[in-house]
């Protein structure tokens, strides 16, 4: 989808459960392709030699992933009433894939990609040292306080390179203990200008080659994406309300 184009877009919110967190993100693509097309509804096509639905989404969520806050924009031929895509889509999307809310708007809009700035996590860790699942809150201070936090990575040229990653570190805050399960709450810059994944700042905050986590046990769920305006995060939803295209729900 371009950028700015006055179009007809359906904006849909939806969760991916247990049942599908193992599909790629190219697979989830094709899921709702595939649910468009059964559902019969009358979506927008790209022009020349291979025509493809124009149905965009927020930001890849990692396999492995669950989530209660994905979004995708879908243009539209013809208006639709929001709560009837809703009900047909959920009809034939596959198990584990429902439709949370969907407005319409034919405002021109920015793309989706485009608006995602930070996102909301809630991750569990199963630790193997009760000393070290008792001391966490601690750990955490300790984390956030350094200057800075280095991640190295692998470019596509097979080079070492080195970010900061505290700047796109926004909140962590201890939920609860339970046994030896640690329960999070992050804030993370997630999207197309600036990202951190939650399992690279786990990783960083745990800080132990003897990783004392169990990593096969490892929770992580996305519970919103939120664009930016007016220096207040807001869903992508409530941005589409601020227009005066949007339906009445």
């Amino acid at each position: 989808m371009e950028d700015g184009l006055a179009m007809i877009i359906a904006r849909i919110k939806f969760s991916k459960g247990e049942e599908v967190k193992y599909i790629s993100h190219l697979d989830l693509q094709r899921a709702f392709q595939r649910a468009l097309r059964r559902a019969e509804i009358d979506i927008a096509y790209s022009k020349g030699f291979n025509p493809h639905p124009k149905v965009s989404f927020a930001t890849a969520l990692s396999v492995g992933m669950t989530s209660d806050g994905e979004y995708v924009d879908v243009e539209l031929n013809n208006w639709q009433n929001g709560k009837e895509l809703t009900k047909k889509l959920n009809g034939v999307l596959a198990k584990g894939i429902k439709i949370l809310d969907c407005v319409v708007s034919d405002e021109r809009q920015p793309s989706l990609m485009s608006t995602i700035k930070m996102g909301l996590y809630q991750i569990s860790i199963h630790t193997k040292d009760k000393k070290y699942t008792l001391g966490i809150n601690s750990r955490i201070k300790e984390f956030l306080s350094q200057d800075k936090i280095i991640e190295e990575r692998i470019n596509k040229r097979g080079k070492k390179t080195k970010r900061d990653i505290k700047p796109l570190i926004k909140s962590i805050i201890l939920l609860n203990i339970e046994d030896n399960i640690i329960s999070l709450e992050m804030q993370l810059a997630t999207g197309s200008q600036n990202n951190v994944k939650p399992e690279i700042v786990i990783k960083k905050l745990v800080n132990n080659e003897e990783t004392p986590i169990i990593y096969d046990f490892l929770k992580i769920h996305r519970v919103e994406l939120f664009t930016e305006m007016n220096g207040k995060y807001i869903s992508p939803i409530d941005l589409f309300s601020e227009k005066p295209g949007r339906e009445n729900m």
